[in-house]
């Protein structure tokens, strides 16, 4: 009872008190893929490219074990912004065009934890994404968001070039789970990210908490984990079948 207990402390106030994504991966079938896109991008022109309507963002899968599939999420600004549901006609265009071609699996809803995370831009200039996912023990939480906490926190005093974006895991995970996604311009600022600008981030890191307080933290924050508690793959953004930049509005993504 006192484990269940903290599993719904926990979760509610990821969802009640920040923005919030509901997220799913779409399998198509084989040597659809060309049509799905046509028709998915058809639907978010006419239902999710205007300012009122609902705003839903696309990526394309290109690492880990579903490559090649699509990773589709609606973002609201708060929790209660999800009593409008998309319109009827929505509805059956999207099932007109691509309901018998694919499957939606893996939906989850997710809060941005603002602290963990350091979005400086806007996410439309970072295309490719690093997705880290983490199961972490619940015993072993403070851990596991004290390094996480502590990154954001160096990231911001270094003045790195880093834009990460931390989800916490409300519904449809197993176990607590969260979200790491790092952005990058292209495949060269990826580099650089992982090598010149998380040297910054290193620094500051043992500056701020303590002279070899990364390696330690870090050492820390792995056995916090589950056992296999740790996923990563990449995903690169499609603004075709995705709500434009000028009516998203994601300024509540930013830093305060």
């Amino acid at each position: 009872m006192k484990k269940t207990l903290l599993i719904i402390l926990f979760s509610a106030p990821i969802l009640m008190f920040s923005q919030v994504i509901n997220t799913r991966i779409i399998t198509v079938d084989r040597g659809m893929n060309e049509k799905f896109e046509v028709g998915a991008e058809k639907k978010t022109k006419m239902y999710n490219s205007k300012e009122g309507q609902l705003r839903f963002y696309t990526f394309r899968i290109t690492a880990g074990p579903n490559m090649g599939k699509y990773f589709r999420l609606r973002y609201e600004d708060d929790l209660k912004s999800f009593d409008t549901d998309p319109p009827k006609a929505a509805r059956k265009l999207w099932n007109e065009q691509v309901g018998n071609m694919i499957v939606n699996s893996n939906g989850r809803w997710l809060g941005l934890n603002k602290k963990a995370s350091n979005v400086t831009v806007s996410p439309f200039s970072k295309p490719l994404r690093r997705v880290m996912e983490y199961n972490f023990k619940t015993h072993k939480s403070g851990d596991f968001w004290r390094f996480r906490n502590n990154v954001a926190k160096a990231i911001k005093e270094s003045q790195a070039d880093i834009f990460m974006e931390v989800w916490g895991c409300a519904s449809g995970c197993d176990g607590n789970l969260a979200m790491v996604v790092f952005g990058h311009e292209n495949y060269e600022e990826f580099g650089s990210d992982n090598s010149v600008e998380w040297k910054k981030v290193y620094d500051k890191y043992n500056e701020l908490f303590g002279e070899n307080s990364y390696e330690t933290d870090i050492n820390s924050f792995g056995e916090s984990l589950e056992m296999y508690g740790r996923r990563v793959y990449n995903m690169e953004f499609l603004p075709n079948l995705s709500s434009p930049e000028k009516m998203s509005k994601l300024d509540k993504l930013y830093n305060n």
